[in-house]
């Protein structure tokens, strides 16, 4: 996903590697950039904000 494209409330998909005791199957709400190069993104899930980084998320398509 190219850097710089992410809007604030995009809905996204998790698609990277699985965490024990964690299993993101919602949609994730981007809430911004972080500022160490743009690499890591804020989402909200489940009313909580997680760090992800940005390779490991792709825009979900709206129908």
């Amino acid at each position: 996903m190219a850097k710089h494209t992410l809007k604030s409330g995009q809905l996204l998909k998790y698609i990277g590697k699985k965490w024990k005791n964690l299993h993101i199957g919602h949609p994730l709400k981007f809430m911004g950039y972080d500022g160490n190069g743009f690499a890591d993104i804020w989402v909200e899930y489940q009313g909580k904000l997680m760090l992800l980084a940005l390779k490991d998320v792709e825009t979900l398509s709206v129908a």
